[in-house]
């Protein structure tokens, strides 16, 4: 029987606390709960089954060797160098994404991991969405043929409420940057996933609304792709409709290839439609709708954290993988500087 990994949770806001539920679902034992807010901290390990110590200093933890991996789920400049240190221990390493505030701190972590021979994963839980994964395989398979455009939107519309256990999310510095930052690394990735690596980029900055907020509040990057498809990406965080202003965050996503479509709204239903023969009825061409059932993808994720740890395989979200995303953010935040398209590097 394989002992049960021993998680140390840094950070107990909203992430760390679906990370930590997470966790106990897969049969893993949460023995540290940290955060500099010593009541944050607290609360989340009496909501923890089983004996949990809470900290303010994630050294402490660090230090027990007991503890086989830490989940880092703490303002984005702060992932370096928690991960660095928690590396240098010996621990496996799950971080909330983006890997890190700067390329800098990435390669950091991502040499301190690879030194040490643990495990660093990245967060990134959408790549684990099964509609995702069902229009990768859809475009794998040539539904559509050759994709040529991609288009993604990110809308939502933050409340007060949101910013209560996240007002290090205003700080530019803090949040490395704004709403680019926080989707786009998320979009980007999927983007990556479906279509392949990016070429260039070139971003621009809507007029800021959410005044409070340093870093952009609506964003929008035109984005060419090495295989010549083409990509529009829109990221904001308050596009105000009936629908963000009553909570839920509206995503959608469309390809159109050679031969056809795919798009997605809901994130549960794949509409299809295809030229190829063997999607019509027939001979009728018809639009295909391809349900996907929903599924936890915080849980997915960290069932693929422990199968990694437990085996020693890479996992699909690696340092060097989500490394990536963060240059084609970085990338965007420059041509909004410059009124240029920034190149990502082969």
């Amino acid at each position: 029987m394989v002992k049960p990994l021993s998680i140390a949770i840094i950070g107990c806001g909203w992430a760390g606390l679906r990370h930590a539920q997470a966790f106990t679902s897969c049969g893993a034992k949460v023995t540290w709960v940290v955060d500099v807010i010593p009541e944050r901290a607290e609360s989340l390990r009496k909501m923890i089954p089983g004996k949990a110590y809470a900290s303010v200093d994630y050294q402490k933890a660090l230090n027990d060797p007991r503890l086989d991996a830490v989940d880092i789920c703490l303002p984005h400049n702060l992932h370096g160098e928690v991960a660095v240190a928690a590396a240098q221990a010996g621990k496996h390493i799950l971080c909330e994404k983006p890997i890190a505030a700067t390329l800098e701190e990435a390669d950091q972590m991502i040499i301190a991991a690879e030194q040490a021979g643990v495990i660093l994963m990245i967060a990134e839980n959408e790549r684990f969405h099964p509609a995702i994964r069902k229009i990768q395989e859809l475009i794998q398979d040539g539904a559509i043929g050759k994709p040529a455009l991609l288009q993604m939107t990110r809308q939502c519309y933050l409340k007060r409420s949101f910013l209560e256990d996240r007002r290090w999310f205003l700080d530019a510095n803090a949040a490395a940057g704004g709403a680019m930052t926080a989707g786009g690394v998320h979009d980007f990735e999927k983007a990556r996933m479906l279509v392949g690596e990016v070429e260039s980029v070139y971003s621009l900055r809507a007029p800021q609304r959410f005044l409070e907020m340093e870093g952009d509040d609506t964003s929008v990057a035109l984005v060419r792709f090495r295989n010549g498809v083409v990509g529009t990406f829109v990221l904001s965080f308050i596009l105000k409709s009936l629908v963000t202003a009553a909570g839920p965050e509206v995503h959608t996503l469309r390809i159109d290839g050679e031969l056809g479509s795919l798009s997605l709204e809901d994130y549960q239903t794949i509409r299809l439609f295809s030229e190829r023969a063997d999607w019509q009825l027939s001979q009728n061409l018809i639009q295909h709708e391809i349900y996907v059932p929903e599924q936890d993808t915080f849980l997915l994720e960290i069932e693929h954290f422990i199968e990694c740890v437990q085996t020693g395989q890479q996992s699909i979200t690696s340092g060097r993988e989500e490394r990536k995303p963060l240059e084609i953010v970085l990338a965007a935040y420059q041509s909004m500087q410059t009124g240029e398209v920034v190149r990502i590097n082969d």
